[in-house]
């Protein structure tokens, strides 16, 4: 499953940057926990601030997790082959990342 077509994005969700420190990203879940919560908003409001909230919440809770967050972030998968490449390198060095672009060519030359 890709990210883009069903996974929402919990960093875009709490408005923060993906290199956002934990407490960036607590700030902005408290702001915006105080903006959208049902019990501070008028009643015919309160059902599309619960759906916003129980977004809000889930990607608060992926993302104060720094376990979660790891892997949250591993499942970003990016569409640029260059950003792909560096991030293969980080995670599996250079043996990795030489196994990653064999495996694309050999794939390539089967098709």
């Amino acid at each position: 499953m890709r990210h883009n077509q069903v996974m929402a994005d919990h960093y875009r969700t709490l408005q923060v940057a993906r290199e956002a420190e934990q407490e960036v990203i607590e700030r902005a879940y408290r702001a915006l926990s105080r903006k959208y919560h049902p019990d501070h908003l008028p009643a015919g409001d309160r059902n599309e601030a619960t759906a916003k909230m129980q977004t809000i919440n889930a990607a608060y809770s992926v993302l104060r997790d720094p376990t979660k967050r790891q892997a949250y972030d591993r499942t970003l998968v990016s569409e640029d082959p260059r950003i792909r490449a560096w991030d293969v390198f980080l995670e599996r060095g250079v043996v990795g990342l030489f196994v990653d672009r064999l495996s694309a060519w050999w794939a390539k030359e089967k098709a």
